[in-house]
């Protein structure tokens, strides 16, 4: 049999051989960059985003392409009808081939309005796949917070259920002695039955959460969680964070797509321009009177003179999607600043109900343990003890809800002021 020693030297290496197990355990648990890491890995809106970049880029380099010349190879071979004469000039098989080269010179400028237009339409499309991705971080942290919130319940709720155990133990063992009634050991596990119930319900509810972890990480739903962020000691003024809203990529997106819809009414209205093209031939085979006749330069001036109003109507479409775009460009700065407003207001109350919280927290504490001593006193009623107790507990579940709440407002205040530092980028698309 082993001395009281012994057992205390055993039961100390024990317990420093699971504190040395610790940090490797928790060091699997993924954090909130590490969480929002494997959604960029994930989500499919992320990558059709840079889909969307790259298509984006190509359309820009057609419209260059609209300045430089085009070379075509042409090839015929004709036959005339029987009835007609073959003469040299005009012979019944005419084969012809030639290289055609043409180069426009002036299209009324429309080629460069519409080289900035697309040049426009690039940015917007950049500024759209950061704008996806600050939306994923903030869907990744609202799940990040609901699933450590729900788990802390669910701990919340064990530790409860066990100190009502422990009163029930306690009870039944003066209800022996007679120094307690019957009705109050009943009253102790109506409580713990409650509890258990509203345990079944948070379980159900942490399974809901934990599946929307594995769609958005496409990892393991069980995969443990460690929170690693701390709230700031002061939070900066509302003037600070409005400073950044041009730095928005919703706000850049929509004034580029103002640009390039402010460029489409030069686009629409050169097409009313005249325009002039260099044409160019060189005949490797031709037959008839030409026929020694190696090459030929054209200059080609096209005059629209009527195109049944449709010229101007395209003019005056491009002013009204001008119009239309500067309306969106106006509301999508409007939304962001109303929702910076709307989050700074949030921190600032949460912050205070924090503070409210933790000092009502340990004055519940204190309590019930006065009212568990003055029980056993004979001072109170059991009833004053399971009321301190459940005050006690609520306050806990409030204050630990509270912290999540805080911390999950203040990541989307920095994530809607562009401020918070995510997975890094990599190269950009």
């Amino acid at each position: 049999m082993k001395s009281g020693a012994g057992v205390l030297t055993t039961w100390i290496a024990a317990l420093a051989l699971c504190l040395g197990a610790g940090p490797a355990a928790g060091a699997s648990a993924l954090t909130l960059d590490e969480y929002f890491a494997q959604a960029l890995v994930r989500s499919e809106v992320v990558a059709t985003q840079s889909e969307l970049i790259i298509q984006a880029e190509e359309r820009y380099r057609q419209a260059k392409s609209t300045l430089r010349p085009t070379v075509d190879g042409v090839a015929s071979y004709t036959w005339l009808d029987q009835g007609a004469r073959d003469t040299t000039a005009n012979p019944t098989r005419q084969p012809h081939a030639r290289l055609t080269a043409t180069q426009p010179l002036f299209r009324g400028f429309r080629e460069f309005a519409s080289m900035r237009q697309r040049q426009a339409l690039v940015g917007a499309q950049g500024e759209d796949y950061r704008q996806a991705r600050t939306q994923l971080f903030k869907d990744v942290a609202q799940n990040f917070y609901d699933v450590l919130a729900l788990e802390q319940d669910l701990r919340n709720f064990d530790e409860q259920i066990s100190l009502n155990l422990q009163r029930e133990k306690e009870l039944q063992d003066r209800v022996r002695i007679g120094r307690s009634r019957t009705g109050e050991t009943l009253a102790v596990q109506t409580t713990i039955s409650t509890l258990r119930a509203q345990v079944e319900q948070l379980q159900a509810q942490r399974a809901a959460a934990r599946e929307a972890f594995a769609f958005l990480s496409g990892l393991p739903a069980d995969t443990p969680l460690r929170d690693s962020e701390t709230l700031p000691a002061s939070l900066d003024t509302l003037e600070t964070y409005l400073a950044r809203l041009e730095l928005r990529p919703d706000v850049k997106a929509a004034q580029q797509r103002l640009t390039a819809a402010r460029e489409n009414i030069s686009v629409a209205r050169g097409a009313r321009q005249p325009s002039l093209d260099l044409n160019a031939n060189r005949y490797l085979e031709r037959k008839g009177s030409l026929e020694d006749v190696d090459w030929d330069v054209q200059l080609a001036l096209t005059i629209p003179l009527y195109a049944g109003g449709s010229l101007q109507s395209q003019v005056r479409e491009a002013v009204s999607l001008s119009t239309q775009a500067e309306l969106g460009a106006s509301q999508v700065r409007r939304q962001a600043e109303q929702e910076i407003r709307s989050l700074h207001q949030s921190v600032v109350y949460d912050r205070s109900q924090l503070a409210a919280l933790e000092k009502a927290t340990e004055a519940a504490r204190k309590n019930y343990d006065v009212q568990r001593r003055d029980y056993r006193l004979g001072l109170v009623t059991n009833l004053d003890v399971l009321q301190a107790l459940n005050v006690f507990q609520d306050n806990q579940r409030a204050l630990h809800r509270a912290r999540y709440t805080a911390k999950l407002d203040w990541l989307r205040l920095e994530a809607a002021a562009v401020r918070r530092p995510v997975a890094p980028e990599g190269p950009t698309p």
